[in-house]
């Protein structure tokens, strides 16, 4: 019993099935350039002129980028220009467009203090971000820009991104360090800053929308049943599972899945039924998700493993559990597990469909 309730909480109540069977059988965080402050009514709109800096430069095509008032001088213009060229290669999902705005050792500091320094680094953030986040848009409103010397300015604004399937847009306040080089405004450093009240809870959890639904792993004598659904008004994912050996069950558990806003990541809690419970961290890699956990046994011996689910389609996922420890020893790592998802019963269906 003491493998079961070690891998109902390391491999996250999936675990289990290596023990049922064995009877018989981890983002570099986008450049968002946020903050959710309010905007004053006076703060400038963003209005450039694309003849201060050419498109061919950063790819980003600027026919609909509307010129700038008169009174501005040539250099505010090309710092606009550049701003407005950084949104619109944003839209476009085009990390290229969006590193060619920055120095060769542009520093981007984001409001959880991640630091990432050099174009080739911000490139690949980037990267990362649109493929993880397709459709994402960036709105930007410019409060002020102050020039500390002629080839030095800084720009304080506000920002707002928004996600195709996400009614909740993330707003934020920045500060970029602009210097001239070769008469072109080039951003040398962005910095993020997180606002004390914002709740991300929700957009956040949506990242694991894939685990919601009923998931059935089956063995010769042994069914594992998972439901996962979303509850407390999108804060929190509730999965439940039960374990039946000989159509008989033998053991049930819970595990809650909420976002950390003081770790900036997704956490998970697992109890069951026999007593134990542990707690760990998601992270994306890939197609993968990897969930590191730590556990108590109802012994008190300490347990620790690191499950690896990756998506296969809509229908179906794997599960693995590897560096398995109990006490402090190492145990083997699990065999390869599919799970498929239920198809809804009749009754289900006609409620769905009504």
């Amino acid at each position: 019993m003491r493998t079961i309730l070690f891998l109902t909480i390391a491999a996250t109540l999936i675990g289990v099935t290596d023990y049922v069977k064995g009877k018989d059988k981890v983002a570099p965080e986008c450049i968002t350039v946020l903050n959710d402050e309010p905007v004053s009514n006076d703060a400038k709109t963003l209005t450039l002129n694309p003849e201060t800096q050419p498109a061919a430069e950063t790819g980003v095509d600027t026919k609909d980028i509307q010129p700038v008032a008169e009174k501005q001088s040539a250099d505010e213009q090309a710092i606009r220009h550049a701003d407005a060229l950084f949104v619109k290669a944003y839209d476009q999902g085009d990390a290229k467009s969006i590193a060619a705005l920055f120095t060769d050792e542009a520093e981007y500091v984001d409001e959880r203090g991640n630091v990432f320094q050099g174009r080739a680094a911000i490139e690949k953030s980037m990267t990362a971000f649109f493929a993880e986040n397709p459709g994402c848009k960036l709105e930007q409103t410019i409060d002020t820009i102050r020039f500390i010397n002629p080839g030095i300015a800084v720009e304080d604004g506000h920002s707002t991104i928004s996600y195709p399937e996400s009614p909740d847009a993330i707003s934020s306040r920045y500060t970029t360090v602009y210097v001239k080089n070769d008469e072109k405004w080039l951003a040398a450093s962005i910095r993020d800053h997180a606002p004390r009240d914002r709740k991300e809870h929700r957009s956040q959890l949506k990242q694991l929308d894939w685990l919601q639904g009923n998931w059935v792993d089956e063995g010769d004598d042994s069914i594992i049943n998972f439901t996962c659904q979303v509850v407390d008004n999108g804060n929190f994912l509730i999965r439940d599972f039960t374990i039946l050996i000989g159509g008989k069950e033998v053991m049930n558990g819970t595990q809650r899945i909420g976002w950390d806003p003081q770790t900036g990541k997704l956490r998970t809690w697992i109890f069951d039924s026999e007593g134990s419970y542990g707690e760990g961290l998601w992270h994306q890699n890939g197609d993968q998700w990897i969930l590191k956990c730590t556990g108590v046994m109802p012994d008190g011996q300490s347990a620790s493993s690191t499950s690896i689910y990756t998506i296969i389609n809509a229908h179906t996922m794997t599960w693995q559990t590897v560096d398995h420890e109990i006490a402090g020893v190492r145990q083997p790592d699990s065999k390869v597990y599919t799970i498929v998802r239920q198809a809804p019963t009749p009754t289900e269906q006609i409620a769905t469909e009504k």
